[in-house]
């Protein structure tokens, strides 16, 4: 088990969570991801939601239109988790953790919405859709 922590930009919300082996971090080249990241994509490490906590401020839900919500600071509007309507898991923002070099990303999700320009040159895995632990 591994503790981090992270939080927004401003240091309004910040959280905890323990992060366990099989826990995995992915690239998301999802449209939905990239309109509320503005990035061309997003890392996303995925958990149980029992083992995340805010331990300070509180954050602002958005309900996106493919039925997850997604969580931000409402003061500096960071993108920091997002929860799936059935808690199944939580996904959070891996560049806002304290220590993003700790979980790299280990497969490629959604990758036929990806931006054509912008190339990866890894040799992870690449899904077309849906990572298979992500249905």
């Amino acid at each position: 088990m591994m503790r981090l922590g992270g939080g927004c930009l401003c240091g309004t919300v910040r959280y905890e969570a323990d992060l366990e082996e099989d826990d995995i971090a992915d690239y998301c080249h999802c449209r939905e991801c990239r309109r509320a990241s503005g990035a061309p994509v997003v890392a996303w490490i995925q958990l149980a939601s029992s083992r995340f906590r805010v331990v300070q401020g509180q954050a602002s839900a958005f309900a996106s239109p493919a039925g997850a919500t997604r969580w931000f600071c409402g003061r500096c509007g960071s993108p920091l988790y997002m929860t799936d309507p059935d808690d199944r898991s939580l996904g959070i923002a891996v560049a806002c953790l304290d220590e993003p070099d700790r979980v790299p990303p280990r497969l490629h999700g959604w990758f036929e919405e990806r931006i054509a320009w912008f190339d990866t040159r890894d040799e992870l895995l690449r899904f077309p859709r849906h990572p298979p632990y992500d249905r």
